[in-house]
């Protein structure tokens, strides 16, 4: 099951009203790829599509959670739920195929301009990686 995502980051294409995501998949990945993350501040949402425009909006549209959105249009404030991969294998919440196991996570960045300004705010570091 794919965890309820909790979204601030207005300026991405994806968010919607209430801190929802409107995507049908979430990219969670380390922010510098030759390197492991060991805080939420080197995680990153790679769905981030900046909202600039009509033709901007469009360029997003093929990872829309068209099911989410239908169902939410008849729940005002319900989850949508896209599912999220997650290739930041030094969180505790890391699972084998890159499924994030959380059952919230939450995507900061307000005012965001590009993906790199965005993080996973639950990420944890697991024991293992602490050590």
């Amino acid at each position: 099951m794919s965890p309820t995502v909790k979204c601030e980051v207005n300026t991405c294409t994806h968010w919607l009203p209430g801190e929802r995501c409107g995507a049908g998949n979430v990219d969670v990945l380390h922010e510098e790829e030759s390197q492991m993350s060991r805080s939420a501040q080197q995680t990153q949402c790679k769905t981030f599509y900046q909202r600039r425009g009509v033709a901007n909006l469009l360029g997003s549209m093929d990872n829309v959670n068209w099911g989410g959105l239908a169902s939410a249009a008849f729940q005002p404030g319900g989850a949508i739920s896209p599912s999220v991969t997650c290739t930041v294998n030094s969180c505790r919440y890391w699972g084998a195929g890159n499924l994030c196991q959380a059952d919230e996570i939450q995507v900061t960045g307000e005012g965001a301009d590009e993906s790199q300004d965005t993080n996973c705010h639950t990420f944890d570091l697991a024991q293992e990686s602490k050590g």
